[in-house]
């Protein structure tokens, strides 16, 4: 996706103005993984040359850098994103 930078401070925004809490970390090669707690849950984010998307639960503690799901779509990522913050 070309606007993958658009994308993480569009998610970021959104995240301040529900007053929802969050971490990120910008790696070197460019990627950013972001952290978020939000009604007692856990996701990762993962904002690449895609957005991976991840629940971390008693179910699938692990996390590595496969994604439960991938977007390459910003209106299908949009969507996600409503949902986990809603």
């Amino acid at each position: 996706m070309e606007n993958i930078k658009i994308l993480f401070e569009y998610t970021l925004d959104l995240l301040n103005r529900k007053s929802i809490k969050y971490e990120f970390r910008q790696f070197a090669s460019g990627a950013i993984m972001l952290d978020i707690w939000y009604k007692e849950k856990f996701y990762v984010i993962q904002f690449e040359n895609f957005i991976g998307v991840s629940e971390i639960s008693d179910d699938n503690i692990g996390f590595d850098t496969n994604p439960d799901e991938k977007f390459f779509n910003e209106l299908e990522y949009k969507e996600k994103l409503d949902n986990i913050t809603s």
